[in-house]
């Protein structure tokens, strides 16, 4: 399975979140980790499992990020396998807005199939850092997500 493992992270949260997720799919198969400053050239192919995450800024997802996703054009993800994740402050969902919802919805505009709910793991309020268990969660929805794109990736000869 190649994977594509994009993030936006301004304290260093969202980077190690993507680490624990990147890790964990290297047990299937190739992964590229990249920051979204750095992703720019980066189109998967067809088959492909591209993950993307951000912190959550103003209930929604960074602007490098979206610069990211817009230079991919109109259905530039079609055929690509896709999930999205997010950091955000441990408030209810409501309060807090999520990047991985708006991300979610941009791949699939995009069209990206999404096999995976979006992972959203927590951060302190006060010099943001992540809650006790957060990379270990990060690492189980990365398994999940693994497990559920498998069939997906398989079907496309990968």
């Amino acid at each position: 399975m190649s994977s594509y493992v994009i993030y936006g992270s301004r304290f260093g949260n969202t980077q190690r979140i993507a680490e624990a997720i990147a890790d964990v799919l290297r047990q299937r198969g190739d992964v590229l980790l990249l920051p979204a400053e750095e992703a720019g050239a980066i189109v998967p192919h067809p088959g492909d499992l591209l993950v993307v995450g951000c912190p959550t800024e103003g209930h929604t997802m960074t602007p490098v990020l979206r610069r990211y996703l817009d230079a991919m054009g109109a259905k530039g993800l079609r055929g690509v396998t896709g999930a999205a994740f997010d950091t955000r402050v441990d408030w209810p969902r409501w309060l807090s807005g999520s990047a991985a919802v708006a991300i979610a919805r941009r791949l699939l505009r995009l069209g990206a199939h999404l096999v995976h709910p979006e992972g959203s793991f927590l951060v302190t309020r006060q010099n943001p850092a992540l809650l006790p268990g957060e990379l270990e969660r990060a690492r189980a929805w990365a398994a999940a997500l693994a497990e559920a794109a498998t069939p997906d990736l398989a079907v496309a000869g990968r």
